[in-house]
């Protein structure tokens, strides 16, 4: 896949500006998003067991008993413990850091998963690569990363049914951060934060996924600086049909920018050179710190059946939104903007729908294309027919600064917090009465920073807390030389909201 643009350093450099100086009396609002397809939490959702389950450590060894006395190494706990794991049991990881590339064949059973997961109050990381080939089985907590990456492997291979990765943290991986495989039917990644992966150019991503049957499920993480895409649903001309791959509520932030060779960049492909069906991009939140990268993309070289693009929030990047070949496309309810193209129409509109969206650009300016020219907004709907009930602001970014507060559905307490500083505040005032207790302790970490200092913290005495948005540095990329993404803050940051107790 290539692509090229040739965008002057002005118009890149000028987002900033333009952001900063956008509304300076501006107030700020709020918006939850309301999950629209949440997992089946009677059934399917791991439930912690602290006192009970077995357990594994840096220091165990094959010679323990899964105890907390005599815990095992992770290998003889990703084996099973000579078959002591079974269905429905939890390993708990201990602190530290496990050193090598893992691999477990062990499931769970339909409704009774399997469950590796960081012991509550530590911090477990792997050093090297995670490898899953069974069954309903979860992993949920623990970071996995690479301190030298060389190779080929991905930080994370999912290849089993009904498995689920939640609330990971993924970085610095030698290929992708994960491969989503098509054996992992009906799986889902949920709340995991995904950065720096990649040492090959045009081929390492955030997230890599097939899928040719059930439906996987790519929702509420965060996928920052990997090196092409952030999630890139993609598949070659031989892989035949790709469907029911439904990306809802991420954020995907300055994907491509640690890149010194390709241009494209993007925070979500959903595309192929086979066809698709049944995809969905709902209620993500993207953003570029300025005018290259293609932002969302649906729709790559092939001619494809349907796909769902609704409640996206895009700001910033070559061209925002690009919408390719499909019999139905319906594309409603999206707030898009930016300093360059705001939509690209790849292929024909008959079929396709848009309403209810929403564009701040000029809109006199040649920032609508079709198949055959880039147009005014107006000249654009009379050529396509399209969006005869969207609007155009013709300002390039909204008045109001933009909370985004997306409570956790495995981790009562936790939450993601995304921050559109539009109105160029130093600290905004954020909710959590619909995410922690009265009482309830708890921490404030920049996704930039999951493991350096609290931007926040305290006990929860009810309605706001506030939030800083100086920003922080984009986190070092690890044993290898790259280009310095850019700062995000004070313009836009995403944080995660921990609970201590």
């Amino acid at each position: 896949m290539t692509f090229s643009f040739k965008l002057s350093r002005r118009l890149a450099q000028s987002w900033v500006v333009v952001v900063a100086a956008a509304a300076l009396a501006a107030c700020a609002t709020q918006r939850s998003i309301t999950n629209p397809t949440p997992p089946d939490t009677t059934t399917n959702q791991p439930r912690p067991a602290p006192i009970g389950g077995y357990y594994a450590s840096p220091t165990g060894s094959s010679a323990g008993d899964g105890s907390v006395a005599r815990p095992w190494d992770l290998t003889t706990a990703l084996a099973g413990g000579s078959g002591r794991v079974q269905p429905g049991d939890t390993v708990w990881m201990r602190a530290g850091t496990y050193t090598g590339n893992f691999r477990t064949a062990m499931s769970g059973a339909v409704g009774r998963l399997l469950v590796f997961r960081q012991y509550p109050g530590e911090h477990a990381r792997i050093d090297g690569t995670l490898r899953a080939d069974g069954t309903d089985v979860a992993f949920w907590g623990f970071e996995i990363m690479s301190s030298a990456p060389s190779g080929v492997l991905p930080a994370l291979e999912s290849r089993g049914a009904r498995q689920k990765f939640i609330n990971l943290v993924i970085h610095d991986a030698a290929q992708q951060g994960i491969t989503f495989w098509d054996e992992a039917v009906d799986a889902e990644l949920y709340g995991n934060i995904v950065y720096n992966n990649g040492t090959h150019e045009n081929l390492d991503h955030g997230t890599y996924v097939h899928n040719t049957s059930g439906t996987k499920l790519i929702k509420d993480n965060v996928f920052f600086n990997n090196l092409a895409y952030g999630i890139h649903v993609y598949a070659g001309p031989t892989d035949g049909t790709q469907r029911n791959v439904h990306v809802i509520g991420n954020v995907s932030f300055n994907n491509g920018t640690i890149s010194a060779n390709y241009a494209a960049k993007g925070n979500i492909l959903i595309g192929a050179d086979s066809p698709d069906e049944g995809m969905q991009a709902v209620d993500n939140l993207l953003y570029f710190s300025g005018s290259v990268g293609e932002n969302l993309r649906v729709g790559y070289t092939a001619a494809n059946l349907d796909v769902v693009v609704t409640g996206n929030y895009v700001f910033g990047g070559a061209t925002a939104l690009v919408v390719g070949d499909w019999t139905n496309a319906t594309v409603a309810n999206n707030t898009v903007g930016g300093l360059a193209e705001i939509v690209d129409l790849r292929a024909s509109p008959a079929g396709h729908s848009f309403s209810g969206n929403g564009y701040y650009r000029v809109a006199t300016a040649a920032a609508w294309r079709t198949p055959s020219a880039a147009m005014p907004h107006a000249d654009w709907q009379q050529a396509t027919g399209l969006g005869l009930t969207d609007t155009c602001a013709s300002t390039l970014v909204p008045p109001d600064t933009k909370v985004f507060v997306k409570p956790n559905l495995y981790e009562q307490g936790r939450a993601l917090v995304v921050v559109y500083n539009w109105g160029s505040q130093s600290s905004v005032s954020v909710s959590l009465s619909g995410v922690l207790a009265a009482g309830q302790r708890y921490e404030v970490h920049n996704v930039q920073d999951m493991y350096g200092p609290a931007v926040a913290s305290g006990t929860y005495r009810g309605g706001s807390i506030s939030l800083p948005m100086t920003g922080v540095a984009p986190p070092a990329r690890l044993g290898r030389s790259t280009p310095t993404p850019p700062r995000t803050g004070p313009n836009f940051d995403t944080f995660v909201v921990v609970p201590l107790n």
